[in-house]
């Protein structure tokens, strides 16, 4: 991809910065040390960001800062990450107050899907409201190492969902006020929390079937969720191999 596409796809400033790591990026499509890209300073939207990561070769950790707002996706917009980028990748909003940076979301598509065997480093500092899907979705094999400080609400389906061996870590994640279960695991996959709340859910607070496992450590808050805290009783494995630890 030339520079002039890239420019095209939502660049607002060639240079993204004067550093070295940044100008070796730019003339020779590879990054060979840490850099970061801003929010909408640098790019106008976190995808704009992606598709200049998914263009070039990555050798070190790239942070995409996104600043403060609100950002508006339209109907079915969402981010896939599907890309061996992703593992050097640190997508991170407001850590303090992730409701400062809000994705406002409609649609039938899951708003954050990493999917057929990609890894995500981390996902930190955002709020994800609305939509008709899931808010965080990994399948397929799939990772994310870090979900920290993170809201999500409003889901027309799960908050937070892993399938088909698929995983995540979440720290201090809060998933509330969603059709569905606040979190979900299916088909042999993990979610293991430091810190999670699950509140006023259409369905489980959290939800483990078909082999899927959760370990709750730290402080979890599970409350008003419209068929109970957790869809099996804890510690004790299922007859189709789920599980739900909390210790």
């Amino acid at each position: 991809m030339g520079v002039t596409s890239i420019i095209n796809r939502g660049l607002i400033n060639e240079g993204i910065g004067d550093s070295t790591a940044q100008s070796v990026a730019r003339t020779t499509g590879v990054v060979e040390s840490a850099m970061t890209l801003n929010v909408p300073s640098d790019f106008t939207t976190l995808q704009d960001a992606m598709d200049w990561i998914e263009a070039r070769v990555l050798l070190a950790e790239v942070t995409i800062q996104i600043a403060d707002g609100t950002y508006n996706m339209a109907s079915g917009e969402y981010h896939h990450f599907q890309h061996p980028n992703y593992a050097l990748v640190n997508i991170i909003g407001n850590t303090s107050t992730p409701s400062n940076v809000t994705f406002n979301c409609s649609g039938d598509n899951p708003k954050f899907y990493v999917n057929k065997g990609t890894v995500l480093r981390s996902l930190q500092g955002i709020k994800i409201s609305g939509g008709t899907h899931r808010g965080i979705y990994v399948n397929h094999r799939s990772h994310i190492y870090l979900v920290s400080n993170v809201e999500v609400t409003g889901q027309g389906s799960n908050g937070l969902a892993a399938s088909t061996m698929s995983s995540m870590f979440c720290s201090n994640v809060n998933s509330y006020s969603n059709t569905d279960s606040g979190f979900y695991c299916i088909v042999q996959s993990l979610i293991v929390t430091a810190g999670a709340t699950s509140q006023n859910n259409g369905n489980f607070g959290f939800d483990a079937v078909q082999g899927g496992r959760f370990r709750l450590t730290g402080s979890t808050t599970v409350s008003g969720n419209s068929s109970g805290s957790y869809n099996l009783s804890l510690n004790t494995l299922s007859a189709d191999g789920s599980y739900i630890a909390n210790s």
